[in-house]
């Protein structure tokens, strides 16, 4: 939504500026101060920005109403703007206009170029390139001694009145952020070459499948925690989030672990104006760290219009164990797998599609029959169509079953009665050392959803993702029975389906400079009794006493149909401490 705003800000222009008939100053600054107070998404807290606007615009009322710049078509004439590189010792120098030339800097030019946005006669403008997608970004916020004067996007022009200015641009706190000393002079662009780094962080499984695993992200040197960090499911239409962070190497360990941590731990080195991009692998039960590394574009998705990719593997194990106090014999597993993808990419057209097939079955040691281990096929196709940066719709249509038949394992020979829906007995299994529990295709999960992706809230102190929609769940038994142990009776498991409203949200707040929280949501309501939804809630507190120490505070709220409809929480408090000796 910001970029639009620019969009409609650069037909104005500074001869539009001196002509304007004289607003009145004390009106604008009321004018400006209730749009941060009811439209603060419109100027993104530039009051250079917002002062401007007032001046030209016939009737500032009803911006406050609407919320949203009229297209005002002016005869503009571009002010002279001088766009140079400043130096790079951010530490020592502060960046000017009157630096290094741009024309060995041939793509931050032509980002510059792009951008179209006029400076009003009197002002000048910061400019930050761009090295991820602009609205994926945290905000870029420019300061005037401690208070904050503007905020923007990389890749547009931040207008200023001329001074010296600090500029963070990152993720974390304050201190962790990057940070630059920018001069800005009237008719001019101070443009910042790219001294921080950025990181994109996909954590996926030990089949390459992207899902919603955490990790903490420490910075190496400090060895303070910059965050919670989260992966995206592509299925469901979700995004890495790219970190904005200061060159240098940076530890990944599990949440809740610490920069001490000698297992389930990766490290990765970031360069100044550089995108690395990242895998971590997980397991999605344990939390077990699988490796990671660095990956480039190739293999995070492909430049093409089509990406296709498939992978088939397994494993063939045969042991035999002669050990006092344990079963002789022979043990042999096998395992195989099946992992292929298909997605189109013809912005602003998105259509995934992933098929998962896994088999896996043993044979214990002095016993003749085969377990299985592992039995699934899975199915899901998403399509996403990418309306504007902060909206998309999406449809999504997915299915999960097994293929092999299931039985369940008893200790010794035994009588098993099985009963039907109204607890009537319909057969009797005489002297039976196990029972079927299912065939194949019982059970299958469908689900079907449709909805959009919302960008809700952003800005330096915390931002809000949503995603809504109407979803349907079928659990197809198909048979599928339930074993009693106690009893020894097996029931039918019923069908069932639900239709109600899918929800999922994803935020981060930074409540002060100390206390930062992060949390995640996601659930279904449905329709026919909204008293019972199905949800997974993860939340993190984390408050900074010292540089060496944080307060860490998780909760943890589950509700599935598996819990029968109870909810399943955990919390855990940590105080954590790093110090370094040398």
């Amino acid at each position: 939504m910001y970029k639009y705003i620019y969009l409609i800000l650069l037909v104005l222009s500074s001869v539009a500026w001196a002509d304007a008939p004289a607003a009145d100053e004390g009106g604008c600054k009321r004018f400006c101060a209730r749009m941060e107070l009811d439209c603060p998404d419109v100027f993104l807290g530039n009051e250079a920005t917002c002062l401007w606007a007032c001046s030209v615009l016939a009737d500032p009322e009803s911006v406050l109403a609407s919320c949203a710049l009229p297209e005002v078509v002016i005869d503009a004439a571009d002010v002279p703007q001088k766009t140079e590189q400043p130096v790079e010792n951010q530490k020592e120098e502060i960046f000017d206009p009157d630096a290094v030339s741009l024309d060995e800097e041939p793509e931050i030019a032509a980002e510059l170029r792009k951008d179209s946005t006029a400076i009003p006669q009197g002002y000048g403008a910061v400019f930050l390139p761009s090295i991820t997608k602009p609205e994926e970004a945290p905000l870029v916020a420019v300061f005037s001694g401690k208070k904050t004067v503007a905020e923007g996007l990389t890749g547009r022009r931040i207008l200023l009145e001329p001074g010296q200015y600090t500029v963070r641009f990152g993720s974390g706190i304050n201190e962790q952020q990057p940070t630059m000393k920018v001069r800005i002079d009237a008719g001019r662009t101070t443009v910042v070459p790219p001294v921080w780094s950025a990181l994109e962080v996909s954590v996926v499984d030990p089949q390459f499948v992207p899902f919603r695993g955490t990790y903490e992200l420490i910075d190496a040197q400090s060895r303070e925690v910059i965050g919670l960090g989260f992966g995206a499911d592509a299925l469901l239409g979700e995004t890495v989030r790219p970190w904005i962070l200061k060159p240098g190497l940076y530890k990944l360990v599990q949440s809740g672990g610490t920069y001490r941590d000698r297992t389930d731990f990766v490290t990765v080195r970031l360069l100044p104006g550089k995108l690395t991009r990242f895998v971590l692998v997980k397991d999605p039960n344990t939390d077990v760290f699988g490796g990671g590394g660095e990956t480039d574009d190739e293999l995070d998705g492909g430049k093409g219009l089509w990406s296709l990719s498939g992978v088939v593997g397994g494993d063939f194990a045969f042991s035999r164990t002669e050990v006092t106090g344990q079963q002789e014999g022979w043990t042999l597993a096998l395992s195989l797998f099946l992992d292929g993808s298909a997605q189109l990419n013809a912005d602003p057209h998105l259509w995934t599609t992933r098929l998962e097939f896994e088999e896996g079955q043993s044979r214990p040691a002095g016993q003749e029959r085969f377990i299985n281990q592992t039995d699934r096929l899975y199915l899901n196709s998403i399509y996403i169509y990418r309306l504007v940066s902060w909206f998309g719709p999406y449809l999504r249509l997915g299915a999960e079953t097994k293929l092999l038949k299931r039985y369940a394992e008893l200790s010794k020979p035994r009588d098993v009665q099985e009963l039907d829906e109204d607890g009537n007995v319909v057969k009797l299994h005489k002297n039976v050392d196990r029972v079927k529990l299912g065939g194949a295709f019982a059970p299958t999960e469908l689900k079907e959803s449709v909805g959009g992706n919302f960008r809700i809230f952003r800005s330096r102190e915390g931002e809000l993702d949503l995603r809504a929609g109407v979803g349907a769940w079928q659990d197809l038994t198909n048979g599928l029975l339930n074993y009693d142990s106690e009893l020894d009776t097996l029931t039918p498991i019923k069908s069932n389906s639900s239709l109600g409203i899918e929800l999922s949200a994803l935020g981060q707040a930074r409540i002060t400079r100390f206390v930062t929280v992060s949390s995640e949501f996601e659930g279904l309501a449905p329709f026919d009794d909204f008293s019972t939804p199905l949800l997974t809630w993860r939340s993190q507190i984390s408050l900074r006493l010292a540089s060496f120490a944080s307060f860490v505070y998780r909760y943890n709220l589950i509700r599935s149909s598996t819990s029968g409809g109870e909810f399943e929480s955990s919390q855990d408090v940590q105080l954590r401490f790093s110090y370094t000796l040398f």
